[in-house]
């Protein structure tokens, strides 16, 4: 059951990946908000980076019509989204890897890490305001080296979808 702190965190995502703010998340919707990943941190199309994340977009919305879409219309309402997140599975197959999958585009050579610069701009483009961006990143870069580590981040998603009661989430904030 989703909490009410979740229920919102989750509706808050809802409008980040809503691109044309019609209140509805379309293929379409996400398929933007990808290209504008790529073409802000300079992924080419066909690119492993592309391709990865590609594939990880259109799963996520595979699976979201396979399972939230009750009325079949190729939509997904922010009601449908949040309910997704309950659904057996989902968050295991697609959630999680979908944003491992947005931290991969940052680390497009495959280093294992992204920098600040790559960051800020996936954030900057999600619409996440930047003082929680760079406070976020600063929580993940506790060597203090310039970077996140991947296994890092990944350790951090896997508390965001584990562990319902910790409201204290770098996006908190509503997009902007």
């Amino acid at each position: 059951m989703t909490t009410d702190v979740r229920q919102q965190e989750y509706e808050m995502l809802f409008d980040a990946f809503d691109t044309d703010r019609d209140g509805q998340l379309g293929q379409l919707d996400i398929d933007v908000l990808v290209q504008r990943w790529c073409v802000a941190l300079q992924v080419p199309p066909g690119a492993p980076a592309w391709t990865q994340i590609t594939k990880k977009a259109n799963r996520l919305w595979q699976d979201l019509l396979g399972h939230v879409d009750a009325d079949g219309d190729k939509q997904v309402s922010k009601k449908e989204w949040v309910e997704s997140h309950d659904q057996p599975g989902f968050i295991e197959n697609a959630a999680m890897p979908w944003a491992v999958g947005v931290f991969d585009i940052g680390d497009p050579n495959g280093e294992g890490r992204v920098s600040l610069q790559a960051w800020m701009t996936c954030q900057t483009v999600t619409g996440w305001g930047q003082a929680e961006s760079l406070e976020m990143f600063l929580q993940l870069d506790d060597d203090r080296d310039g970077y996140v580590q991947r296994d890092k981040f990944v350790d951090y998603i896997n508390q965001f979808y584990r562990n319902a009661e910790d409201d204290d989430r770098w996006w908190s904030a509503s997009p902007t």
